[in-house]
């Protein structure tokens, strides 16, 4: 296994704890504390989070679609 793979497969553990540890902290923890405590949902909250949640998926789908493109560039304007 090459220098190359390595760091890619460490990288790829470090993002799926950050995924699993961020997925545990965003549905199940924050709400679930909400939940136990008794705290009633209004609908300001509920639009409030829905916008949160669409937000973070808009700027997530950015970057997802734009970063190759960009690591695309740099990596042409590298090789010239």
């Amino acid at each position: 296994m090459n220098k190359n793979e390595q760091q890619l497969n460490r990288d790829a553990k470090i993002c799926t704890r950050w995924a699993f540890g961020l997925t545990l902290i965003f549905i199940v923890i924050f709400p679930g504390v909400m939940f136990i405590t008794g705290y009633n949902y209004s609908l300001s909250f509920f639009k409030g989070w829905t916008y949160l949640s669409f937000g973070w998926l808009i700027i997530a789908g950015f970057f997802i679609a734009f970063r190759p493109v960009v690591e695309f560039m740099k990596g042409s304007n590298d090789q010239l």
